[in-house]
């Protein structure tokens, strides 16, 4: 009898063999190409991995970054916002107003002006600018002529701000008296102790113009350049007080306000250089009533 031949051997695909064995089919084995395949994979994979968690190290590296940069830039803003020279009054029942127009249009509690960056030490006279000490800064025959410049006029080294404070009680015999105070709101690298302050009012009865320095660092006594008095209370911050009585309806008391670094001041140096000062002025009410009847 004849022997049967085994099948032969069916050929895969790809070039691999598949047996038959005693125990069933044989799993073919990989080609090297295939082989090759699965590593490539495995390598894909495993650099998708790495960069996932590179895109979230630099995202979060950035995120750092942004709000760093936004505090950064929220501390420069209040810092710039806290140099402004401000104005302000107490809420009140008997129609006190503030305004930084001569007509009071926008009659208001507050008010601020812009604050001058970069400020050079001059001195007093050069304010007026006669002689063009200052450049193209405005040019004043008098202190007089610069305060009746409304709102905000500084100069390049100068910080000058005029506003009023109307009585438009609703009633015509009403009279208040306010306290009004300058302040001072801090100060960086001992800038104060060259700074000038002067402080011009014109009411019903007059025009009235002094200039506050700090006291001398050396003696506690009045500066001898460019001062007329010396701050009311230095360690707490206060320039001056003053009480205005008998402030009729419709009367409008003007300040106008000059601050500068007086370079005749033995203590304008270069070590107060990059230094700040911040100052104010409040405005409050302390009481109200009727005229008196003649």
């Amino acid at each position: 009898m004849a022997k049967k031949k085994k099948d032969a051997a069916p050929e895969a695909q790809n070039g691999t063999v598949a047996s038959q064995g005693d125990k069933g089919p044989y799993i073919p084995a990989l080609s090297m190409e295939d082989q090759s395949k699965k590593y490539d994979v495995n390598t894909t994979a495993e650099k998708v991995r790495k960069r996932d968690w590179l895109i979230r190290i630099i995202a979060l590296i950035l995120l750092i970054l942004l709000l760093i940069i936004g505090i950064g830039y929220c501390s420069i803003s209040i810092l710039n916002k806290a140099g402004r020279f401000t104005v302000s009054l107490m809420p009140n029942e008997y129609g006190i107003q503030l305004s930084e127009t001569e007509d009071f249009q926008s009659p208001t509690l507050n008010l601020s002006a812009a604050p001058v960056t970069d400020m050079n030490n001059i001195t007093r006279t050069w304010i007026l600018n006669k002689n063009g000490e200052l450049g193209d800064d405005p040019t004043y025959n008098s202190f007089t002529e610069l305060a009746n410049q409304w709102g905000e006029h500084n100069g390049k080294n100068y910080l000058a701000y005029t506003f009023g404070v109307r009585n438009a009680g609703a009633e015509p015999d009403d009279i208040v008296s306010y306290r009004a105070t300058l302040i001072q709101n801090y100060e960086y690298k001992g800038a104060d102790e060259a700074v000038r302050i002067m402080v011009i009012r014109k009411t019903d009865k007059g025009e009235e113009s002094v200039i506050y320095a700090k006291p001398r660092t050396s003696d506690g006594k009045l500066e001898k350049f460019a001062a007329d008095k010396s701050f009311s209370d230095p360690d707490a911050g206060v320039v001056f007080e003053d009480i205005r009585s008998d402030f009729m309806v419709g009367e409008i008391d003007r300040y106008t306000v000059v601050i500068w670094l007086e370079g005749e001041d033995p203590e304008c140096v270069n070590a107060i250089m990059g230094g700040e000062a911040k100052f104010s002025m409040q405005f409050e009410v302390i009481g109200g009533g009727k005229a008196a009847v003649d």
